[in-house]
């Protein structure tokens, strides 16, 4: 049940075909088939960076309309690399969609049990993905390795277990990101992550060290009970492909992918 690539004649995306299956759409953006210039080229989905909003605007409208979804029944948030996750409703409905300021604040994970397509947005931190179809819930959250060191994983399944849902029965997904191949970091972050998890953490030749998000996330993911084999990995480095991905740590000034879930019936 693992990512695949969707195109339509205006819109390349990434997809989980087995979720959609199961009635829910998932998504992760490209930074091409957008109208933004340069830093920002193409299609950077985000408010937050300094981006011509009206183009922010019509790109999100051309990445919805690929997916069959309108503005309007979808939710984003202003994120924070924490670990805050909120239960989103109808009454959220187009918050932060048409402009930064009505986003849902200082929130890096949302779920929901209503029809609402939950969007966040990344250039290089890990998006993740989770579906619990006994109790029609999907949830979606933003780690980079601040809300991966905190376990944002836990805060979101909290949510699911709350609402009754086992983790057993729990789909979860990790998108696009940057890659230990590319994510160099200092001894200070290293030793966070020695203390919290297993061989996630590499020293390079150069003696130097990169961490690995993925297989981070995945850890917690295993941790909290979630069965191995209902975890889809994108296993795509954000930072390596710069043909199809916008990276804050390759190129600084930049765009932002979008990532997307929403419970709907039918296929994309």
């Amino acid at each position: 049940m693992g990512w695949e690539w969707k195109e339509d004649k205006n819109l390349r995306f990434l997809t989980i075909p087995g979720w959609s299956q199961m009635g829910v759409i998932t998504a992760f953006s490209t930074r091409n088939d957008g109208i933004s210039d340069d830093p920002y080229s193409s299609l950077n989905l985000a408010f937050h960076v300094a981006d011509d909003p009206v183009k922010v605007l019509e790109n999100r409208k051309v990445f919805l309309a690929g997916l069959g979804q309108p503005l309007e029944k979808c939710v984003a948030a202003q994120q924070v690399h924490g670990v805050n996750v909120i239960s989103v409703s109808e009454r959220d409905l187009g918050r932060g969609m048409s402009e930064l300021e009505s986003a849902i604040p200082e929130c890096d994970g949302m779920v929901t049990q209503d029809n609402i397509g939950l969007m966040g947005f990344f250039a290089d931190c890990v998006p993740l993905y989770f579906y619990h179809p006994q109790i029609n819930m999907v949830g979606l959250a933003h780690a980079g390795w601040k809300g991966t060191a905190s376990n944002i994983v836990t805060k979101i399944m909290e949510k699911i277990t709350a609402a009754g849902g086992s983790a057993k029965d729990c789909f979860a997904a990790i998108g696009p990101c940057i890659g230990s191949c590319c994510y160099e970091i200092g001894e200070d972050v290293a030793q966070i992550f020695r203390e919290k998890f297993h061989n996630v953490i590499f020293q390079t030749s150069s003696g130097k060290y990169r961490l690995d998000l993925v297989k981070a996330n995945l850890e917690l993911f295993l941790k909290e009970g979630i069965l191995p084999e209902n975890i889809s990995i994108a296993n795509l480095c954000t930072s390596c492909q710069s043909e199809l991905f916008y990276s804050y740590r390759r190129e600084g000034i930049t765009g932002r992918m979008a990532a997307f879930i929403t419970m709907r019936k039918g296929v994309i």
